[in-house]
């Protein structure tokens, strides 16, 4: 076999086993906003996603209520008591996307945008790394990382300030 036919077979496995677009590895901040079930609570966590495509997004943080759980207990409950319906917000691309959480565990959210992003803004988004002249706060603080009644989502749509060091 050449190196020509060598390559195109580990990328056509790779493809198989990705079922999606070019993948790229990022630290980039983020927000996702999941809410529950009943429709009754919602949270805003704040983390970094770590893996992005046009299609979608793998979401990291470690603030996430469940995070103590046992890990084979994480999915099953979890899938039942959250919307599957989300909203990822990247601040530092200055965008932000609905989409469909496809598999949720203790630090990590994995979400199916409902609309494709540019492949551009997705290279972008995993470029931009932290220590650089970015630095995200969010603007109101206790709104975050925090399991909050459905009703108090919709006053105060800021999310953060975006400023240089």
């Amino acid at each position: 076999m050449t190196n020509s036919s060598i390559e195109a077979e580990a990328e056509s496995l790779r493809s198989y086993h990705r079922g999606s677009d070019v993948r790229y590895g990022a630290n980039c901040p983020g927000i996702i906003e999941l809410t529950f079930m009943n429709r009754t609570y919602y949270i805003a966590l704040t983390g970094s996603i770590v893996n992005i495509s046009k299609s979608g997004c793998l979401f990291s943080s470690d603030r996430t209520p469940w995070a103590t759980m046992p890990i084979d207990q994480t999915q099953e409950s979890l899938q039942r008591l959250i919307d599957e319906k989300c909203h990822v917000y990247m601040p530092w691309a200055n965008t932000h996307r609905t989409g469909t959480v496809r598999r949720i565990r203790s630090f990590i959210v994995g979400v199916e945008f409902d609309k494709k992003l540019k492949e551009s803004t997705a290279s972008l988004i995993a470029r931009l790394e932290p220590g650089g002249p970015r630095v995200f706060s969010p603007a109101n603080r206790e709104k975050y990382n925090h399991i909050i009644p459905f009703g108090n989502k919709w006053p105060n749509r800021q999310i953060g300030r975006i400023h240089s060091l």
